[in-house]
């Protein structure tokens, strides 16, 4: 049995999702479900309420420390780290069905796997016939970003839980009450994912990077050839992904606010911004990009193109 009190002050850990807080709340204190799939984009605080859950569960306030009760698939993979890789995941799944059919020290067993949706299908299949026939002592909690990704057998056993990406308002209001600096520009680069904002606002590295990512975005903007080209030089496959899905979230959002005819505070320092034809053709070229990247293109080469094909289109 879930005592609300402790279940309602746990919530509260959860910034923003309140229709998903609602729900967690009626169902735990109602004994209503035995397994539970959240669902929603990363960083969001999918696995923040799973741990919320499970502590709820066992009567305890700290949410950051399992219980002897509680199961994470990862720390079981982890476990098995030495196995190569078929053997590893087989390996996980038994050792997972063996401990959440084991007699609990308290009233649960609880299952946490996080984002389900990465694990193989035979992997996900291997753990359906305990995830549709559960322990009476067992509660489930599955995260996933992709719903459609979940096997239907289990996704019709499970209650759904939906999480969202935060606005921009809602994101900088929480920097600010922590006195984090760069609020605005750490809420355009974690577009709405309360966890990647901590991790920008935590990491001097990772936020001077994003910021560095966002001058970018401007130097194209400003048709500064010189300083475009100089933009290209990335050699880090991984650095020009990063940059690359930057660039199309602060184009999305550049394309949402002349379509709402917004002003975009974070662009004041830019004279003439594109036209709507104009990012979209850049957007374009931006997929293609990271498709390009995707297949072990040149880097060099791709990112020299999509600079120059940026002063044509923008």
């Amino acid at each position: 049995m879930v005592e609300r009190k402790i279940l309602d002050t746990n919530l509260k850990l959860l910034i923003g999702q309140d229709q998903a807080k609602e729900l967690i709340g009626k169902s735990l204190v109602a004994e209503g479900c035995s397994t539970y799939l959240l669902v929603g984009p990363p960083h969001v605080g999918k696995g923040l309420l799973a741990r919320i859950m499970a502590a709820s569960w066992h009567g305890s306030s700290n949410v950051h420390k399992s219980d002897l009760d509680t199961i994470i698939f990862d720390e079981v993979l982890l476990a098995n780290s030495g196995e190569n890789e078929d053997s590893k995941w087989k390996k996980t799944v038994d050792d997972t069905v063996h401990l959440i059919n084991l007699s609990p020290n308290s009233d649960y067993r609880v299952l946490i796997i996080d984002d389900i949706d990465r694990l193989s299908i035979s992997a996900a299949n291997a753990l359906l016939k305990t995830l549709e026939e559960p322990p009476k002592h067992a509660k489930m909690i599955i995260t996933a970003q992709n719903v459609n990704a979940v096997l239907p057998t289990i996704r019709s056993r499970a209650q759904i839980i939906r999480l969202h990406s935060l606005s921009d308002e809602a994101v900088m209001a929480y920097l600010r009450k922590q006195k984090v600096k760069h609020a605005e520009e750490i809420a355009l680069l974690s577009n709405g994912a309360l966890g990647m904002a901590d991790d920008l606002a935590n990491s001097d590295e990772k936020l001077n990077q994003g910021l560095a990512q966002i001058t970018a975005f401007k130097t194209l903007l400003g048709h500064d050839v010189v300083k475009g080209m100089s933009v290209a030089n990335v050699k880090d496959r991984e650095v020009a992904q990063g940059l690359i899905s930057t660039w199309i979230n602060l184009s999305r959002r550049l394309m949402l606010a002349d379509l709402g005819d917004r002003q975009v505070s974070w662009l004041s320092d830019v004279k003439n911004l594109p036209d709507e034809r104009g990012l979209a053709m850049f957007m374009a070229r931006l997929q293609e990009a990271g498709e390009a990247l995707n297949s072990g293109a040149n880097i060099r080469v791709v990112m020299e193109a999509l600079v120059l094909g940026a002063n044509k289109s923008l």
